[in-house]
Parts: C-alpha cells; sequence; structure tokens
C-alpha cells in the first residue's frame, strides 16, 4: 500500500497542485517517508495535512466531504475549455503506463510543457513580475505626465476656463431683460464624482511646481486607480486612449444657467423655470452674446500693449435668419442686449430691419429683386436710433 500510495503521488504535478505556493513543507514531509509502517504513517499524515488545504480552497458540494470526479468528466471538461486558451496556449490529458494510476494534465505553451498545476504556478510568477515591471514603467510614464507639458496645460486650461466663466458673468452683470430678468453662469466641478476623481481633479488643478510632494504622490496614485478602472472597462483600448479620457477635464465640470430675480432669489434655467417662452429665448441668446463678447475680451486682454488700443476693435455677431423663432414684441431687447454688450451685428434676414430704440445706429442693405427683368437691386438705408432714411448712392 505504501508503494502504490508513492507511485500514485509520483504523478505529475498531484503535489504541485495539492502544496499552497509559498508553504512545502507538508509536501517535503509526504516525499521524505521511511519504510514499513511508520513510513505509511507519515505519508498519511503528510497527505492529510495536503488534502486540508489553505482555509480560502472552495469547499467540496458533497455531503461527506469527498470529490467523485472521473476520467470522463475530465476530457469533457478539457473538451470545453480548450478553445478558450491563448495564442500558443494547449492542453493535453496523460495517462501513465500503469492505468490504475490517476490521469494528469499537461499544458504547453510559451513557457514550455509541465504539469498543469506547474505551468499555472510558472504563469502566475510571470504575470507577477509583468505586472511590476508595468507598474513601474506607468509610474515613471505618469510622473513625467504629472510634471511635464501636460499637466501643466491642464492647469491652465482650468483657470482659463474660470477666467472666461468670469469675464462672461462681468459681461452678463451689466444686462437684463425688459422684465429686469438677469442670468449668470455657474462652472462648478460635477456633483456626480465621486470623491477620489474630485480630488484627482483638485490636484490636477494645481501647477505642477505648485504641488508638494506629497500631494504628487497622492495624484499619481489617484490617476493610477482611475487608469486600472479604465483598463478593466476597455482591456483592449490603448494606453494614450485611456489617458486621454482620464484627463478629459470638460468632464469633470457642470456649466448651468443661473437665472436671477429683481428680488435676489436665483434658480438653475431649465424646461420648468417660470418663465414665458420668450423670456427663456432671450436668456439662451443673452448667455450666446456674452460667451462672444467674453471671448473678445480675453483675445483684448491677451493682445493689449500700450502700442494698440483695443477699445475700437470690431466685435462682431453674425446671425443668419437673424431670431426666426422670437416673436416680434422680443426684437427689441435681443438687439438691446447685443448693444449693451458693445458687440457689432451682421445679420441676414426676411423681416427684421432693426430700427428698434434700443439700437443707436445701423446701416441696412434692402435686397430687391425683379424676376421679370432678372435684375437685384440693393437699396441702402441708415438707422440713427429714431429715423430710417435712404443713404445716399455711392
Amino acid at each position: 500500500m505504501r508503494q502504490s500510495l508513492a507511485d500514485a503521488a509520483a504523478t505529475p504535478g498531484l503535489l504541485d497542485a495539492l502544496t499552497p505556493a509559498d508553504d512545502s513543507r507538508a509536501a517535503e514531509q509526504f516525499a521524505s517517508h521511511q519504510a514499513g509502517a511508520e513510513g505509511l504513517r507519515e505519508m498519511l499524515t503528510g497527505l492529510g495535512q495536503l488534502l486540508a488545504g489553505p482555509a480560502d480552497r472552495t469547499p467540496v458540494d458533497t455531503a461527506d466531504g469527498s470529490v467523485n470526479v472521473d476520467v470522463n468528466s475530465v476530457y469533457q471538461s478539457l473538451r470545453q475549455r480548450r478553445d478558450t486558451l491563448g495564442a500558443g496556449w494547449d492542453a493535453e490529458i496523460r495517462q501513465p503506463a500503469d492505468p490504475a494510476l490517476p490521469v494528469f494534465v499537461e499544458v504547453s505553451g510559451p513557457l514550455g510543457r509541465a504539469p498543469l498545476a506547474r505551468a499555472a504556478q510558472a504563469a502566475s510568477e510571470q504575470h507577477r513580475q509583468l505586472a511590476g515591471l508595468l507598474d513601474q514603467k506607468q509610474a515613471e510614464a505618469l510622473r513625467g505626465l504629472l510634471q511635464g507639458m501636460i499637466a501643466t496645460e491642464i492647469a491652465e486650461k482650468v483657470h482659463a476656463s474660470e477666467g472666461f466663466v468670469e469675464f462672461m458673468n462681468e459681461r452678463l452683470a451689466s444686462v437684463t431683460t425688459a422684465h429686469d430678468v438677469g442670468a449668470r453662469l455657474r462652472w462648478r466641478l460635477s456633483p456626480e464624482l465621486d470623491a477620489p476623481t474630485a480630488r484627482m481633479v483638485e490636484l490636477l488643478a494645481k501647477r505642477p511646481d505648485l504641488r508638494l510632494e506629497g500631494e504628487q504622490q497622492e495624484l499619481r496614485t489617484l490617476l493610477s486607480e482611475r487608469l486600472a478602472e479604465a483598463r478593466k472597462q476597455d482591456p483592449e483600448g490603448p494606453y494614450r486612449q485611456l489617458i486621454a479620457e482620464a484627463l478629459d477635464y470638460k468632464q469633470w465640470y457642470e456649466m448651468s444657467v443661473m437665472v436671477q430675480r429683481s428680488d435676489g432669489k436665483e434658480a438653475r434655467l431649465s424646461r420648468r423655470t417660470p418663465l414665458s417662452e420668450g423670456e427663456k429665448k432671450i436668456l439662451t441668446y443673452l448667455t450666446l452674446f456674452a460667451a462672444v463678447a467674453a471671448s473678445y475680451d480675453a483675445l483684448a486682454a491677451q493682445s493689449a500693449s500700450p502700442e494698440t488700443d483695443s477699445a475700437g476693435i470690431a466685435k462682431f455677431v453674425l446671425l443668419d435668419d437673424a431670431f426666426a423663432k422670437v416673436s416680434e414684441d422680443n426684437h427689441a431687447d435681443l438687439f438691446g442686449i447685443i448693444v449693451d454688450l458693445d458687440l457689432d451685428l451682421i445679420a441676414t434676414s426676411e423681416r427684421l430691419w432693426g430700427t428698434h430704440h434700443t439700437v443707436p445706429q445701423l446701416a441696412i442693405t434692402e435686397v430687391v429683386r425683379d424676376a421679370d427683368l432678372k435684375t437685384i437691386l440693393l437699396e441702402q438705408y441708415h438707422w440713427d436710433g429714431a429715423v430710417l432714411a435712404p443713404r445716399p448712392a455711392q
């Protein structure tokens, strides 16, 4: 019996499958047995320890604790799994010369040929080494990323966006609708961000040269975790794409139009906001025009110098079929908003003339088409805020 047990234990990979990767004492006790009854007792003791295994081993599902596996079920299981093996890998069932001995699975692949348990241990070790190498390379890449041009550009973009919103709100503060309704832009971190992402965004908003060493390490950890999560969701995605998505600062913030009333109350503009359709359209145009005005302000601030005067620069808003879906009783307010924001208007329309008291002056060209004569005539007019008069031909 002792020899039969020893022969069975010599099946390639059997002891490897029973032995925890970090503890081979039970296997050594089983293998280094003595002759006779005492040796058999040592073998059985070692076998009992091997079968007990680690505490986290998956429990058996039979009432008496035994596991019944026949050769046919092993063959069937292997057939089902062979097609799922990676490229270059294969597995076969081997039967020792003595049919009384147990069969074993032999795996062949990039790491050579070995019993299943040994192959699994070798692949696990290689994976651990490669994962460590990848972590090291990623850490180096992130270190360069978070201290280089990209990190600086992200911080500058965030601060530039904040400045642009401030420009717009300065413009918006100076204009209201006929019913004394104004607007303000609220640009803030999205409330849907989880705490780690919000902290990552807070750290990225700092210029790299202003971050403390502890903050740099914290930021690398947070970004690494975010990239690992992105990799789980898209295992085949290129690293460049994962970085781009993880650092897309536009996804971190929320922009809202806040409606301001004369009583000081403020609410987010939505379809349910208690305003007339005309007022909602006016507020929509108001924010769009404020964005244009703020863009011109930002350009003027960047190009300002003692030798140039940006006050006389034309600030055009181009509107094709202007205010087509806005009722005519709101046209004066819309033109007035453009004037209040110090913008210059070029517009086309089939019905608008722009002759409102809110417009101090306007040059108008009417296109008259004579189908019979196949002729187009241009009529020139001038509006001075009170009177519309023809302009003499040039």
